[in-house]
């Protein structure tokens, strides 16, 4: 068999961390397994383990028939639905069902299994709905409008069973009570009071007035049997604990620093003064509260992030905590680890990465990614355990880029803030610590940072304001690590966009927006010589691993490979649009290069053409990160805020096409076989089709026409599939085209039409009414030359008969 044209180098996304969580409302199931959050226009499930998303609930507005209601029909422009915004949402206490309010004022329920609408109604408040919540039962929602009114819906039945007016709304925090007997709705107005009604009789049960700022959070003390207390907390910085009974604080406890959430660990004990609860502090730590004797008790470590939200997975016994950069934190909140007074941070999952500035792999193995976004923080993913993530918090300003220590467990990160830290991570216990600092390394933004290849005793920094620093890396007594500035130089006009180090760590390389790349000594400040060639700003330079070349990559839309012995562009690459980012791949076989399009492009050094594009990303794509260890995955992250690995799936690519070329050549057999017998031509017809034969089709069919008999001819069409009329229809745009073959395919688009007409939706071809259009002057034209031909006999017909 001939192996050429075989698949010469394929990747193929492997897993992809993209935003799920844009701000607002968080819901944890039942059994701890996924975690519900509002993206926008669609609510994300994420797998907790893994922390890929599962579903997403509202990109699509199909509405199903099922026991709770009949079909509902949709009107409207489908592309107003599917951008309508979702300001909140909830989730039934048996995780079956979700409701989710628009910005439209339409509530639509889903199904959670599904992913289909099984409701759809109109939400009745005279504005948008801010707040839904369903009952303890689970076939109760309420619904709270920014018109200062809450609606009780029974979903179930299609009705609204009474609208709530007497508080001062709008009501941001909402729960019924968890005993279903006493039907009970809690809502905090924007006076700071808590309201409490009996949705069943409609009425105003109790006022609970204490909070003198926004009421952020509360939750019921106590079993699903009894729970007549009530926590709640504030801005106001107090944690305030009702006695539902008769409205009446049963315990005020001043915690010294606003209120987010809370929690209550006990379970099945109505006695407030033996249980502990858990509080989410704006400061960034979790707080237990005796609430018996007002003891607080911090149970995190300082992990330098703002707190919002707080769950509670009774199952899983787990909290989660949601922070301002839309990262979750889940801790272990066990009785063991409670008691100890200290909660574990067993996962993170990050809900929202903004723009991913770089990225690189980390520690030995490659086993860990570090990830540098349009924050001060750098997050840490452990890619040999589902990705679980760290945050290291140690810069003032924005993170611009990474580089680690081939084989060691070093990072260097640089950024706004003009500093440059010194990373070290644990892999044992995955713990980040900050080794060194140097807080006034440049002058400027430092735009990239670079170890030397394979060592860790020297690395190079440059800034926008044009220059170059190589600093060596020293371990001390006193300290661990310090940075001995070897030398500087101005190495640019402009700033400069990338630095990198030879595979000997003879000589260094920068680029800058100058248009130009210049290589230096690494021993001293001494310029080697000037790459000159690109149009405009040049964003990466890189060193062959193999060869002795330089790659670079420009605004210019080009990509130049260098050569080190005459400094002289020996290959060219072009792309569409601005290169920002390149890497060898494969031992330096292959370059990949990222565009500000989103595409990835995959390159042959040795014939100088583009083997594959990759498209996955919607906006810029900044960075690359290259595995050493195997060579068989890179990741790539990009302004649209996507992390996303690729894995090289040659191998599985060419046996594919090995098989399929094996198959192909087995039906060709078989259809030889079948023509030269000249026996089942249904089935060789029905083979022709599927290899795309005309040639072969108008020959079996020319048969059977030939014999005058046109009846096997309709048979064969009627037992064809939809696919396989699509196929014969293009057959008979190319017989169409001759006169030759016109009688044949005048026939076939006779049965075919004829099909159409009498069953338009079960024979029906796709695009039939473009065919149509397209073959009428043709059809017109053999017409036209038919009838000729027939004047022409009746014509000698004539002369016959005189004679």
């Amino acid at each position: 068999m001939n192996m050429s044209g075989l698949c010469e180098k394929s990747f193929a996304v492997a897993t992809k961390f993209s935003n799920f969580y844009g701000g607002g409302d968080v819901v944890w199931s039942e059994n701890g397994e996924r975690i519900y959050c509002l993206n926008n226009t669609e609510v994300s499930a994420i797998n907790v383990s893994t922390g890929q998303l599962v579903r997403a609930y509202g990109t699509t507005v199909e509405v199903v028939e099922n026991d709770l209601t009949p079909a509902n029909k949709i009107e409207g422009n489908e592309d107003d639905q599917l951008e309508d915004e979702i300001p909140c949402f909830s989730l039934s206490p048996d995780n079956t069902l979700l409701v989710t309010a628009h910005r439209s004022g339409l509530l639509r329920l889903w199904s959670v299994e599904s992913g289909k609408v099984v409701k759809l109604w109109k939400g009745q408040h005279k504005g948008p709905i801010v707040k839904v919540q369903f009952s303890t039962c689970g076939k109760i929602i309420c619904s709270s409008g920014a018109d200062s009114s809450l609606r009780i819906w029974d979903y179930v039945h299609s009705t609204c069973m009474c609208a709530l007016r007497e508080f001062s709304g709008p009501a941001l925090v909402l729960a019924f009570h968890p005993d279903i007997k006493r039907k009970e709705v809690y809502a905090a107005g924007a006076d700071n009071t808590i309201y409490c009604w009996n949705y069943a009789e409609k009425r105003l049960l109790r006022q609970m007035r204490g909070h003198l700022s926004q009421v952020t959070a509360i939750t019921f003390l106590g079993g699903e049997n009894g729970c007549d207390y009530l926590a709640s907390v504030s801005r106001d910085k107090v944690l305030i604990v009702w006695r539902l009974a008769d409205a009446t604080q049963h315990k005020v406890i001043p915690m010294f620093e606003e209120l987010e959430g809370v929690a209550c660990l006990v379970k099945n004990n109505n006695s407030p003064d033996v249980l502990n609860v858990v509080v989410s502090c704006a400061s960034g730590a979790l707080k237990l509260v005796d609430c018996k004797t007002s003891k607080l008790t911090t149970l995190t470590e300082d992990t330098s992030q703002e707190f919002r939200q707080l769950l509670h997975c009774k199952r899983s016994e787990q909290l989660a905590v949601i922070t301002v950069e839309q990262n979750i934190l889940i801790y272990e909140a066990t009785d063991e680890s409670v008691a100890a007074n200290k909660l574990e941070c067993a996962k993170q999952l990050i809900g929202f990465n903004d723009e991913i500035l770089d990225i690189c792999f980390w520690g030995e193995n490659d086993r860990f990614l570090a990830v540098a976004s349009n924050s001060k923080n750098i997050k840490i993913y452990d890619t040999e355990a589902n990705m679980n993530c760290k945050i290291a918090s140690g810069h003032n300003d924005t993170v611009m880029t990474l580089s680690a220590a081939g084989g060691t467990n070093l990072l260097l990160s640089a950024g706004k803030d003009l500093s440059i830290c010194l990373w070290r991570v644990n892999p044992n216990t995955f713990t980040l610590n900050c080794v060194a600092r140097n807080n006034s390394s440049h002058t400027s933004t430092i735009g990239c940072i670079a170890f030397g290849c394979n060592t860790a005793a020297f690395f190079a920094s440059v800034s926008q304001d044009g220059s170059l620093k190589v600093w060596n890396l020293k371990k001390n007594k006193d300290a661990p690590h310090s940075f001995n500035l070897k030398y500087s130089a101005l190495s640019h006009d402009k700033e400069v966009n990338s630095v990198s180090f030879s595979p000997n760590n003879k000589l260094l390389a920068t680029a800058s927006q100058d248009k130009t790349a210049k290589l230096w000594s690494a021993d001293s400040n001494a310029l080697v010589g000037t790459l000159r060639g690109h149009t405009r700003g040049v964003w990466c330079v890189r060193f062959s691993p193999a060869d002795q070349v330089v790659l670079t990559s420009s605004s210019d839309c080009t990509l130049r490979l260098w050569s080190l012995a005459t400094l002289t562009c020996i290959k060219r690459f072009e792309q569409e649009c601005t290169v920002l980012r390149a890497e060898f791949i494969d031992y330096g076989k292959y370059v990949v290069s990222a565009a500000s399009d989103g595409l990835l492009k995959l390159w042959s050094i040795k014939t100088n053409e583009c083997v594959q594009t990759l498209d996955a990303h919607t906006d810029r794509i900044w960075s690359l990160a290259i595995s050493t260890r195997s060579g068989k995955c890179f990741y790539s992250g990009g302004a649209d805020s996507k992390l996303i690995q690729w894995q090289d799936v040659t191998t599985v690519c060419r046996n594919d096409e090995i098989e399929k070329r094996a198959e192909l050549v087995q039906q060709e057999q078989t259809l030889q076989s079948l023509l030269h017998q000249k026996k089942n031509l249904k089935k060789a017809f029905m083979l022709a089709l599927k290899l795309s034969k005309p040639k072969t089709t108008y020959n079996i069919l020319s048969d059977y026409v030939r014999e005058r008999n046109t009846e096997p001819v309709r048979e064969l069409i009627n037992a064809l599939n939809s696919d396989q009329r699509v196929t014969l229809m293009e057959h008979t745009k190319a017989w169409t085209t001759n006169s030759r073959h016109c009688k044949i395919a005048n026939l076939v688009l006779h049965y075919l039409l004829s099909d159409c007409i009498a069953a338009p939706t079960e024979h029906g071809v796709p695009g039939m009414r473009n065919v149509v259009e397209v073959l009428t002057p043709y059809l017109q034209r053999h017409h036209k030359r038919v009838n000729e031909l027939t004047k022409e006999l009746m014509f000698l017909e004539f002369i016959v008969n005189g004679i």
